[in-house]
């Protein structure tokens, strides 16, 4: 089969595992599947699925760490042509109840516990589920409509989940569709067909929700290991990948590996033990997810009496100590100055660090990749600026996003088919992209996307807030840093710690202000017409935390 006519996971999967059937595709703590293994697992676990009455745009949730099971659960309902939302394992309760109901889940699938989560006793709290009286396989709740059955690893003491066991074994049952049946229904995966859900903060309160096509599965994570060349993985290294699946880059630093025939190993943990434990333990010849600079990597590494540089690619950057003297920390490391983001799954801008086109481009982000067209606009016209002009970034075709979720399209694309991106930039008469900031309140910080409007809204539902502000201070090395300004009630005495504590019930870490100033009604910057001006909200912030850091050296 061509690589031109790998279009749809199926066929995805049934090349790679032909090609590199005897290779280790998955190892670590739990064991290892060759990739003939692997084929042979999951379409097992497609053939329980179909005999569970799923098929082709059936909504599965998957809701498990980066590892194994998270791999087996997704890639049998992408052979069957389900609809895939992996949901965020730093999902609290009330996030976990917006994502089931709002992707529509008839099935949730993946593992009870991990870390501090009990995430059956979370989807009790979040849905309502009362234990007495519902039935197992036939759920019918308010607060998720659509949702049938669950199925956990561990169910011990649930009367209204199964277990994944359970599930798989409905295969061998005699009245199992068998391998003819699920060679058949693959055939009637198309590349057009909607494969995964990726939930990511937006430009309003409410997370959106971004839909991919197999296609894009199928074909982008090979694409990017070829724009990669010299700084690609190889079918001879063994990739451990510390970001979570539940985000683009988690998706393509799982699939990019599969697409070339290399060996994923899965730690057993994020933290840093565990991460240098199975390295060591695992041959790992690739660490993708370590940012530069990392200090709980380098200091474990020094506790141990380990070099500080091991020879894996992907950790010389955590195992060094920052420099603050570089523009980019640790080039030889990074490799390529890129632009992206999850509506593109991934990049759609790049260009090696070491081309000469690009040293003679400082603060570039490289020419269009993958397919992409790209545009600058005047925002306020839509028309096109001439090149060399800031504007926003319009894209269209390549692995843009099929939509989001329950939004009509004409709501999302220009009548064109274009994408308004909300991302200032300019291109210039080469092709060469110059990424200027966000035109809107979207935060992007370390590797995810946050939304103002969505942290300022969770901060004015808690006791002694009036308002807050919401915006992103850069950080070199990490995009940008959360903030926020926050106007107290008229003698409200909370304070910073307290906010904080209680946003973590209800936001991710990640969305949680690392900084929190409080401001007064006459502080907040504002236009002629009465809007806030986000800009200079950010300067006021950066500001007063300039001042407190003098004030207490």
């Amino acid at each position: 089969m061509s690589e031109s006519t790998i279009v749809d996971f199926p066929s995805f999967l049934h090349e790679i595992a032909a090609e590199h059937q005897d290779r280790v595709a998955v190892d670590g703590p739990t064991g290892a599947l060759t990739y003939a293994e692997l084929d042979e697992r999951t379409a097992r676990l497609a053939r329980a699925l179909l005999a569970s009455g799923a098929g082709k745009g059936t909504r599965v949730a998957v809701l498990a760490p980066t590892g194994e099971t998270w791999l087996v659960l997704c890639i049998a309902a992408w052979r069957i042509g389900a609809l895939v939302t992996s949901i965020s394992t730093l999902s609290t309760p009330a996030e976990l109840a917006y994502v089931v109901r709002r992707s529509d889940a008839q099935l949730l699938v993946g593992v009870r516990r991990f870390l501090s989560h009990d995430y059956a006793a979370e989807l009790e709290e979040a849905l309502g589920i009362e234990q007495e009286g519902v039935t197992v396989g036939a759920l019918y709740l308010p607060s998720a409509p659509y949702l049938r059955s669950v199925f956990w690893d561990d169910v011990a003491g649930l009367d209204w989940a199964e277990s994944l066991a359970d599930l798989a074994s409905r295969a061998d049952a005699p009245t199992a569709p068998g391998p003819e049946i699920l060679s058949a229904v693959e055939t009637e995966v198309t590349p057009a067909d909607d494969a995964v859900v990726i939930f990511t903060s937006g430009s309003t309160a409410d997370p959106k929700a971004v839909v991919h096509t197999q296609r894009t599965l199928a074909t982008k994570p090979r694409e990017v290991q070829g724009i990669h060349g010299r700084f690609s993985v190889s079918p001879d290294d063994r990739v451990l990948t510390l970001l979570p699946t539940f985000w683009v880059g988690g998706l393509t630093s799982i699939l990019g590996p599969l697409s070339c025939g290399a060996t994923l190993v899965f730690s057993p943990g994020p933290d840093p033990e565990s991460v240098i434990d199975t390295v060591v333990d695992f041959d790992v010849t690739r660490v993708i997810g370590v940012r530069p600079g990392d200090t709980r990597f380098h200091d474990e590494l020094v506790r141990r009496g380990l070099p500080e540089s091991p020879g894996v690619r992907g950790l010389t950057a955590a195992w060094a100590q920052p420099d603050p003297t570089k523009e980019r920390p640790h080039p030889e490391s990074i490799g390529w100055a890129t632009m992206g983001m999850t509506e593109a799954f991934g990049w759609h801008s790049a260009e090696a660090l070491d081309s000469p086109a690009l040293a003679a481009r400082p603060g570039s982000v490289g020419t269009a990749i993958s397919g992409f067209e790209r545009r600058v606009v005047d925002p306020d016209t839509g028309l096109d600026v001439t090149p060399g002009t800031a504007g926003e970034l319009w894209l269209r075709g390549g692995s843009l996003m099929s939509g989001y979720y329950k939004v009509e399209r004409e709501q999302v694309f220009s009548r064109d088919g274009y994408f308004p991106t909300k991302d200032r930039a300019i291109i210039d008469l080469d092709g060469f992209a110059y990424f200027l900031g966000r035109l809107d309140d979207m935060i992007k910080t370390s590797g995810a996307n946050v939304s103002g409007a969505e942290v300022a809204r969770a901060l004015e539902q808690l006791d002694g807030v009036t308002q807050a502000h919401v915006v992103g201070l850069n950080n070199d090395g990490a995009g940008q840093t959360v903030v926020a300004a926050v106007i107290r009630h008229p003698g409200a005495d909370v304070t910073e710690s307290d906010l904080r504590t209680q946003l973590r019930a209800t936001l991710s870490p990640f969305k949680v202000p690392r900084s929190i100033v409080f401001i007064e009604p006459d502080d907040v910057p504002v236009t002629v017409t009465g809007k806030v001006k986000a800009s200079s909200v950010r300067d006021l912030i950066e500001a007063r935390l300039a001042a407190s850091q003098r004030l207490g050296s």
